[in-house]
């Protein structure tokens, strides 16, 4: 991949490359860690949550935030989603200016919206 220059983010840098089809994606961002630093630490954690059947009100109950009903019919996608930028956040890999211009965003420049085949998010080990 290119080298991140001043006026360039990691994920400006990951979006101008080509897609590479793997078969392990934690060990792709393992690899690429280097080059990514900010982005690998969020994918591992992202890629390596383990699936769960427990209430999400249990869940998140143990921080004290309890979900209201409404919230309580979010898909696990967006739990995982919401528990990796909370995460994130914390340690400043995110920052608010980012999630907000990102939220504003119609669509990801030069990248169509795909639809991933089942299994797509697990884990192979060798």
């Amino acid at each position: 991949p290119p080298k991140l220059s001043h006026l360039q983010s990691e994920l400006d840098c990951y979006l101008t490359v080509d897609v590479e089809h793997v078969m392990n994606t934690l060990a792709w961002w393992y690899e690429w860690c280097s080059a990514y630093p900010c982005l690998s630490r969020m994918a591992l954690d992202y890629l390596s949550i383990p699936a769960t059947s427990v209430d999400i009100k249990h869940l998140f109950s143990h921080g004290h935030l309890l979900l209201s009903h409404v919230h309580s019919h979010l898909s696990p996608q967006s739990v995982h989603a919401l528990l990796c930028l909370g995460a994130w956040s914390e340690l400043n890999l995110v920052k608010s200016a980012d999630v907000l211009k990102v939220g504003a965003m119609l669509d990801i420049p030069g990248h169509e919206e795909t639809v991933l085949d089942d299994g797509w998010d697990h884990i192979l080990f060798d």
